[in-house]
């Protein structure tokens, strides 16, 4: 029987200079089903949705609505 405990729906979006930034699951499936109108179905298009946000909020110095913004904008 597995522990229902273990599962973690955090994903992590920090670097090694700040690990403890993390972005919940749930939030990033609706995020990403309000900037491309589709349906989440945990696909190949969900999961390089999330490494653009990540791309952009590592790069635009953790500033999560300058990544939702720019992702949504080349959505």
């Amino acid at each position: 029987m597995t522990d229902i405990t273990d599962i973690n729906p955090i994903v992590n979006v920090g670097t090694a200079k700040t690990p403890m930034y993390v972005l919940d699951a749930t939030w990033m499936t609706v995020l990403y089903e309000k900037a491309t109108g589709k349906t989440f179905k945990g696909d190949d298009a969900y999961v390089k949705f999330c490494d653009k946000f990540v791309k952009e909020y590592n790069e635009g110095g953790f500033d999560t609505t300058l990544a939702i913004k720019k992702i949504i904008a080349t959505e």
